[in-house]
């Protein structure tokens, strides 16, 4: 299925008897792409933190203090008397409920609360509608769509409903087994039960870095810090309004749409829950504890550089003169120390399968130096050509699982496009 869970019959139950489901999970994360939350990642994250330990428990009991270490970055065994951040912010996630469900969705079927004195969240159906009306879940898309403008909604949704539609009729029609090594591989990395969460690229965030010459850190991005980053590195301020007004739209490339259309297709026809999320909107609980792919550059993705650090490719960029590249740590006989893309000539990709930081789900990561050698990037992920080669670089037997790996692709660029590309190193975790 390629999606989270079809909606249920949430309205027609009663307090007492409603078990939490996949249904509860969209919710969360509806609220926290609305635009009462739009401005305040903290907010989205407590959120989504407790809403997350309620449908995993739901008797359970979520300390202050827990949430002040996980959410906020409190020091752990950090006094909750001297500090009141985190019923500070829970009055405020209160308000921002209330917001919600007053206003933006009036006809949620469901509601979720924040009770005082409590920060386990309680999930109850709204009245029951009269009868003869249609359930508003019966009329709400089975996907999530996290932090997305109309027209992003839309143009994706077409390509992801129509991912939908060609993977099942293959599979109707032809059968998984028609791309075995691609379908074993897929099940291997995400078919754990959990959600994929796909990380799009901010694509605009690009350009607002150029303008600033500098990498923006993944914690002033969650923070949504441009206007201080602007500030401090833009002199000109027509300029810093024309930074800020760009980076101010929500905007992922052409390529990246395409990737996500083959990426969904193999969900599709294997079964994988898929969940599409813009970067500005990921979370950190959705990459670091369940399954992610993410795709983009780590100038483009910032969600990236949590995983930086385990890679033996390493990504590079130069502002003046601009470049950029992937560093080999590590050279073998026969590699080169530095893979440096071309403008418009050459990029490079790196494609890299590792757990999660917190090992509770699998991440693949899909970082090109431009858009269309990422494009590339998921053509050899998804393609049973391409994988039966990657199984072949790792040296596996018929039935052997693929290890951890990274895998270095080379493209030549002609007019903006990636015709073909090769394998340049592939390694093992």
């Amino acid at each position: 299925m390629f999606f989270l869970a079809m909606a249920s019959e949430a309205h027609s139950r009663s307090p007492e008897s409603f078990v939490p489901t996949g249904e509860e999970w969209e919710l969360l994360h509806r609220i926290g792409a609305s635009a009462a939350f739009q401005k305040s990642n903290r907010l989205r994250e407590f959120l989504l933190y407790v809403g997350e330990r309620k449908l995993q428990d739901p008797q359970c009991s979520i300390p202050e203090q827990e949430i002040g270490i996980a959410v906020f970055g409190r020091p752990a065994g950090y006094d909750t008397g001297q500090d009141n951040l985190v019923r500070v912010q829970a009055s405020q996630l209160r308000k921002r409920l209330q917001q919600y469900f007053a206003g933006e969705e009036r006809d949620e079927p469901l509601v979720v609360e924040l009770p005082k004195g409590s920060y386990a969240p309680v999930f109850h159906p709204r009245e029951a509608l009269p009868a003869g009306l249609p359930s508003p879940a019966g009329h709400r898309s089975v996907w999530t769509w996290a932090g997305w403008g109309l027209a992003g909604v839309l143009g994706l949704a077409f390509a992801l409903l129509l991912a939908q539609n060609l993977g099942l009729r293959q599979r109707a029609e032809l059968g998984v087994g028609t791309r075995p090594s691609v379908d074993r591989l897929w099940r291997q990395m995400f078919g754990n039960g959990q959600t994929i969460n796909l990380v799009l690229a901010d694509g605009n965030l690009v350009e607002f870095e150029n303008q600033i010459q500098g990498q923006i850190s993944l914690s002033d991005y969650q923070n949504g810090a441009f206007a201080k980053l602007a500030g401090a590195r833009i002199a000109d301020p027509a300029l810093q309004t024309l930074a800020l007004n760009f980076v101010g739209r929500r905007y992922t490339s052409v390529a990246d749409v395409k990737a996500a259309l083959a990426i969904g297709l193999v969900c599709a026809a294997n079964g994988l829950p898929l969940e599409v999320v813009f970067a500005r909107y990921a979370s950190t609980a959705q990459v670091s504890s369940h399954n992610a792919i993410l795709l983009g550059s780590l100038r483009a993705n910032p969600w990236v550089g949590l995983f930086e650090d385990k890679l033996n490719f390493r990504t590079v960029f130069e502002e003046s003169p601009r470049a950029a590249y992937f560093v080999n740590r590590l050279p073998k006989p026969g590699e080169q120390p530095v893979y440096k893309a071309q403008w418009a000539a050459l990029g490079f990709c790196r494609v890299a399968y590792l757990p999660n930081p917190k090992g509770t789900g699998d991440v693949l990561l899909i970082s090109g130096t431009d858009v269309q050698v990422t494009e590339a990037g998921s053509e050899f992920i998804t393609s049973e050509r391409w994988v039966r080669a990657l199984r072949t670089s790792l040296g596996l037997k018929s039935g052997d699982p693929v290890p951890r790996f990274e895998a270095l692709l080379q493209g030549q660029l002609i007019n903006a496009t990636v015709p073909e590309f090769q394998v340049v190193v592939v390694r093992r975790h």
